[in-house]
């Protein structure tokens, strides 16, 4: 953290001395103003820089040809929602605290067609920070996010960015996320749970004849997680009747699980003439995931193997990838066209491996997209020399929006091959066939969305964790259909505002113990939008309520970072409603929220996770604050 200081420094610094340098020359223009005139006095004051003058584009939107750069968001709409399950309705399982491990609870495809690594628990918390943006700010531009959260949490979000002159900009971001055990926690404050860095350090150009696009990050994440394994509770006791957070027993004491990763993103594209574009983008990237238990005497009933050590366990996996993407892309009339080759490298290592394991990858793709006023159809496909590919057809219109997709994916670094002091396999699995069709029919006027979806998805030689915590391959095939609705409606001139989301969800009887999914999901937020003090004050308050269904969800293992399958522990139907109200000032925003308000008694609670409960009722303050100039 020292370095990311310094480096805030350095910029504010060059931040004050260019407004010092403008300030001397505005200084000398006036003194020889006021030698000419003594008699004119201006006591305006312009606000050049603002919220229209900051922009961005990301990088995957330019590639798929949209170059329209956005403006800031300065809505009340959602900002009290901070945590990533809460942001996505609770659509994926964590471990009760905000930074723990995340599971996608309704994509169930850990496999993909690029091969990657395969430890992905945490892999949110690094794309959603360092997603690659391209900004371009005129001025010097603050964007500061601060959470202070009940019972230890808080986060933080800054990120600093400016133009050098019209055609360059730098800056970086710093996200921080640290967090208090909510369970079982040893002192009344500070015994963490969660410790989590990111730092990127960006820099976007484009020449002045626009034909020369730039853009380089580099990347630094580390994220600490101090663990119990969960509290320590038999199925044969459940549900439970009062729930002792702190007087809980855990399953295991004082285990870390450690991720370090870096990226060095370095991109250009060139247009040759109008229409016809052609661009590099290489990536090299790092994982190192490590596990730590030296609390041999407490935890050894709960591993069943000791392949390694038997007195402690200091699990490492090292990964290494260079990837490098080059193609051509264009404009030629409506359609946007992209075709590129792509290479991927990887060298990863284990704990006891002597040499490192290579692998390489190459495949060729492209993508096509006719945009008309009335519709547009995209098409975008991926091909590899070994026969996986990838196809996706997809046509969205004002009424309906339609998509296919046809897939072989292959198994991850992690399914192929580990080994560890409690765990180790090596397989040859085939790749995934996967087939899904989802349709979205949108009736909307100016009050009223109503909008139903369907999604029907086939997965045939399934790769999971099984509830030996071990890669397993199932070879008949799995269904799993998902009917639901999102209405929205707004009375009084959107005064009042109801959004909501229901989902269906069946699996076939093939599925039943593999996947595990809910076959209710609920979520909906009923609020007030107005403006107070002259209209001069906008605000919003209400309730944000989230309703899972009964289901067996997937347990945690702490060793391998990673989510399994289990049939024994039932995750009972849960209701959360959380109270909201936020306000507006300018180019500041602040909420207020009360947690998990629905739990009345304070021994009330739930388990979202096998052996993890769910965040009991806390309150949070937030506050986001745009700085210009």
């Amino acid at each position: 953290m020292r370095a990311y200081f310094s480096i805030i420094l350095i910029f504010l610094s060059i931040d004050v001395m260019s407004q010092q340098r403008g300030q001397n020359i505005n200084n000398r223009g006036s003194e020889n103003k006021e030698e000419k005139s003594r008699t004119i006095l201006d006591d305006s004051t312009k606000t050049i820089y603002g919220m229209t003058t900051s922009r961005y584009m990301s990088k995957d939107n330019f590639l798929s040809g949209d170059t329209t750069f956005i403006t800031l968001d300065s809505s009340l709409t959602n900002i009290e929602k901070v945590s990533f399950d809460e942001i996505n309705h609770f659509k994926y399982q964590s471990l009760g605290n905000i930074g723990t491990p995340l599971n996608n609870i309704f994509n169930y495809n850990t496999s993909t067609f690029s091969v990657t690594p395969g430890i992905n628990s945490l892999e949110n918390y690094y794309l959603f920070s360092s997603q690659a943006k391209f900004y371009d700010t005129k001025s010097p531009y603050i964007d500061l996010s601060l959470f202070f959260g009940g019972n230890g949490r808080s986060m933080v979000d800054f990120v600093f960015s400016r133009n050098i002159n019209k055609n360059w900009n730098i800056g970086f971001d710093i996200h921080r996320i640290s967090s208090d055990k909510q369970v079982a926690a040893s002192k009344a404050k500070g015994d963490k749970n969660i410790n989590s860095s990111l730092f990127k350090l960006f820099i976007y150009h484009k020449s002045e004849d626009e034909k020369l696009t730039l853009y380089s990050d580099f990347v630094s994440f580390k994220h600490q997680i101090l663990g119990n394994g969960g509290v320590d509770v038999v199925t044969d006791s459940l549900p439970l009747e009062f729930f002792i957070y702190n007087d809980f027993s855990t399953r295991l004491n004082n285990i870390e699980n450690l991720e370090r990763r870096r990226r060095l993103n370095i991109f250009i594209n060139y247009k040759l003439v109008d229409g016809l574009e052609i661009y590099n983008d290489l990536r090299y990237n790092t994982q190192q995931v490590d596990y730590l238990d030296e609390n041999y005497i407490e935890n050894s009933a709960f591993y069943n193997n000791f392949f390694l050590n038997n007195t402690f366990t200091s699990d490492s996996v090292k990964i290494k990838s260079l990837n490098n993407m080059a193609g051509i892309r264009g404009l030629l009339g409506d359609v946007n066209y992209n075709f590129y080759a792509n290479y991927k490298t990887f060298n990863y290592r284990y704990t006891d491996d002597l040499e490192s394991n290579k692998f390489n990858e190459f495949y060729l793709g492209g993508i096509i997209n006719l945009s008309k006023s009335q519709f547009d159809i995209l098409a975008d496909f991926k091909l590899k020399t070994t026969g996986d590919y990838s196809l996706l057809g997809k046509i969205e219109s004002k009424v309906l929006d339609v998509s296919y997709y046809s897939g072989l994916h292959v198994p991850t670094l992690f399914h192929t091959l580990y080994s560890g002091n409690h765990f180790e396999w090596d397989n040859d699995f085939n790749s995934s066939f996967i087939n899904s069709l989802e349709a979205n029919l949108k009736v909307s006027s100016k009050h009223i969305l109503f909008s139903p979806f369907i999604r029907m998805t086939s997965v045939k030689d399934y790769i999971y964790f099984s509830n030996e915590r071990l890669p397993t391959q199932h070879n008949e095939v799995l269904f799993n259909n998902q009917f639901g609705i999102n209405f929205n409606i707004n009375f009084f001139n959107k005064t009042l505002n109801l959004e909501s989301r229901y989902s269906y969800n069946t699996v076939s009887k093939s599925s039943d113990e593999i996947l595990s999914i809910p076959k209710h999901h609920l979520y909906s937020r009923l609020y007030y939008s107005g403006q107070w003090f002259d209209n001069s004050i906008p605000v919003q308050f209400g309730v944000n309520a989230y309703l899972l269904s009964e289901y067996y969800g997937n347990a945690y293992e702490p060793s391998l970072q990673t989510f399994y399958i289990q049939n024994d522990f039932l995750l009972e139907r849960n209701l959360r409603l959380n109270l909201f109200f936020g306000m507006q000032v300018k180019n500041f925003r602040v909420f207020l929220k009360m947690t998990h308000f629905s739990q009345f008694d304070k021994f009330d609670g739930y388990f979202v996770t096998p052996y993890y409960p769910a965040q009991k009722k806390v309150l949070d303050l937030g506050v986001k604050w745009y700085f210009f100039n």
